[in-house]
């Protein structure tokens, strides 16, 4: 309490001064001056005899007046106030005032008000009567404002619009649950489970909370699960849970913390689960987990973390599920996860991490998820993920990758997820994916490929669904589906395909596997000419190659460009097909002129 009577009373004397000094701009103000400063003047600061509450009420009472002021006013005073108060100062012996005028927040003053009122209540307003625990009492209990239930010796007050806890009810000292959730609590007085030694479950969730006594839960040696999620607390006193020996959850997300103690935890060492999600907090304290040898989940996602420093997880063998993400991580120490033996997820999403070195997931061997999601990542050392050897899921997404590193899978064939989309990846080499004999999910949607070796996915036998959609590819490898005998779906659309020759392998390889289009989306020809808008997989050998074949790799015409339709025994299907052995089936020059000879001579026939 001393702390912040300390803060307000130099904004306390300020306005004292401002509206003592001000020319009167309404009667209210002036009858405010009459009532309570010029006795309190009158009598000197240090003979001051009015209490704390008291000291609230007028600075309330005031600050409700300054709100009313019209618009302008109080700049204008405010303006004023440091020369005043600097010869006020000086004549007394003291330093001026300097700009404190000048940096008066009505809103920032409101809030601190607001704060003292909740710390004045939480040891001045009435609480409930706590009775021994008897069957009579009970019968009492079940009679009051809130629902009490003998049989499993709980008590509720949910979603009831509280504001204080009911003064009338009576609570039997053998309670085991507590639920005071979705209400409008402030504050709570420091005594209102005192006694409550067999108090299993807590619940005092989405209220208005800013303020918890130290001692609120002093006696709550047997709590389990305590609840604290959706209110407004700023900080926490260090000593706040350390009574708490038996905890198991504890959930504080949704609040405005920023600062953790370090010894927030130190007293509390049978925590399983920690949940500080979507607070305020920029600092993650090297020494906050130091005791917590039993914990098995901790949410610290949705904060305002920058950097992960050394040793602050070194005793956490136990810990399974790890979430970071929605922060604002720049560095991650290499040892940071050092000890982490038994996670299985870890959440990095949304951060704004650039590298990963090859030390950085050293030892986490029991690994299935990796979500890297969402950062800034444009370098992995090739090591980078050797020691994930149960890694089920990576996730890569929206990141800068430019390029796989070699060797990057080649010891997690474990794999069975992989999501790529959204980097800045152009190519694929032949043995990027080398090692990933598991895969089933293959996501590179959304990057600027504009091609990649036929065999890029070659060591993927196990592939059931892959994305190459929204890229720049042209046209698609020959061979490049060949073997993917499990595929049951793959997207294709959104690429500018180029429907000439080269386009044959992709619209037989549709016409045959239509079923297996992602969502039945089919890839469209951005050209040449006329057959830009049309679905490749309905375009036959005379569509793509018809006057357009010798744009082929930039070959020389084998045979002249046709003018006109002609049925031929040896047609240009035909020829074009022993033209593609001769390209992947090493088919000798002799045995190609020969055909392209005959087929020439027999067009000539029917021509004449």
């Amino acid at each position: 309490m001393s702390r912040f009577l300390i803060w307000i009373f130099p904004w306390t004397w300020l306005l004292l001064i401002l509206t003592l000094e001000a020319q009167s701009e309404s009667q209210t103000l002036e009858e405010f001056r009459q009532r309570y400063l010029q006795p309190l003047l009158s009598a000197g600061t240090r003979n001051c005899t009015l209490n704390a509450c008291e000291t609230l009420r007028i600075i309330t009472q005031l600050l409700m007046l300054i709100k009313a002021l019209p618009n302008g006013t109080l700049s204008t005073l405010m303006a004023a106030a440091p020369v005043e108060t600097a010869k006020r100062r000086t004549s007394a012996g003291k330093e001026p005032a300097g700009e404190v005028g000048t940096m008066f927040n009505p809103a920032e003053f409101d809030k601190r008000v607001r704060q003292i009122e909740s710390r004045l209540r939480s040891v001045e307003q009435p609480v409930w009567h706590l009775a021994s625990g008897s069957e009579l009492e009970w019968n009492h209990c079940t009679s009051g404002v809130c629902r009490c239930n003998p049989d499993t010796k709980s008590f509720t007050c949910w979603n009831t619009n509280l504001k204080t806890v009911p003064v009338s009810q009576v609570i039997p000292m053998n309670m085991v649950a507590i639920d005071l959730s979705r209400n409008v609590l402030s504050t709570l007085h420091k005594d209102t489970f005192r006694g409550l030694t067999l108090l299993k479950e807590l619940d005092i969730s989405n209220n208005l909370l800013d303020f918890l006594p130290f001692d609120l839960f002093r006696d709550l040696d047997s709590l389990l699960q305590l609840r604290i999620q959706n209110n407004q607390l700023e900080d926490i006193d260090a000593r706040t849970f350390w009574k708490l020996r038996n905890l198991n959850l504890l959930d504080l997300h949704k609040n405005e913390i920023s600062l953790l103690p370090e010894s927030l935890f130190y007293h509390a060492q049978r925590l399983t689960v920690i949940n500080l999600c979507d607070n305020q907090i920029k600092n993650f304290p090297p020494n906050l987990l130091r005791d917590q040898l039993m914990l098995e989940e901790l949410d610290m996602s949705r904060n305002r973390i920058e950097q992960l420093v050394s040793g602050s997880m070194r005793y956490q063998t136990k810990l399974k599920a790890l979430d970071f993400g929605w922060n604002q991580i720049a560095k991650i120490e290499d040892d940071f996860f050092e000890g982490l033996k038994s996670l299985r997820t870890l959440n990095l999403y949304n951060n704004r991490i650039s590298s990963i070195s090859a030390t950085t997931f050293n030892n986490l061997v029991n690994l299935i998820t990796l979500d890297l999601t969402m950062n800034r990542i444009s370098h992995i050392d090739g090591q980078a993920f050797a020691e994930l050897k149960n890694l089920n899921e990576l996730l890569l997404g929206q990141n800068s990758l430019s390029s796989i590193p070699g060797d990057l899978f080649l010891r997690v064939g474990a794999l069975t997820r992989l999501t790529l989309f959204s980097n800045n990846l152009t190519t694929l080499e032949a043995n990027d994916f080398k090692g990933l004999d598991s895969l089933k999910i293959l996501m590179l949607n959304n990057n600027i490929l504009k091609h990649f070796d036929a065999r890029a996915f070659e060591p993927l036998t196990q592939l059931e669904k892959l994305r190459i959609d929204s890229n720049k590819l042209m046209y698609l490898p020959h061979g490049a589906l060949h073997g993917l005998n499990q595929l049951v779906a793959v997207k294709l659309d959104k690429n500018p395909w180029h429907c000439d020759c080269r386009a044959l392998y992709l619209a037989r390889w549709i016409r045959e596997f239509v079923v297996k289009l992602w969502d039945g989306q089919q890839p469209m020809c951005r050209g040449p000419g006329d057959l830009g808008g049309h679905e490749v997989g309905l375009l036959r050998y005379d569509d793509l190659c018809d006057g357009q074949w010798a744009s082929m790799l930039s070959l020389s015409p084998r045979l002249p460009v046709r003018t006109h339709r002609i049925s031929t025994p040896m047609n240009y299907t035909d020829y074009f097909n022993l033209y593609l052995k001769h390209i992947y089936n090493s088919t000798t020059d002799e045995q190609l002129k020969e055909a392209e000879i005959t087929s020439v001579a027999i067009k000539k026939v029917h021509v004449d």
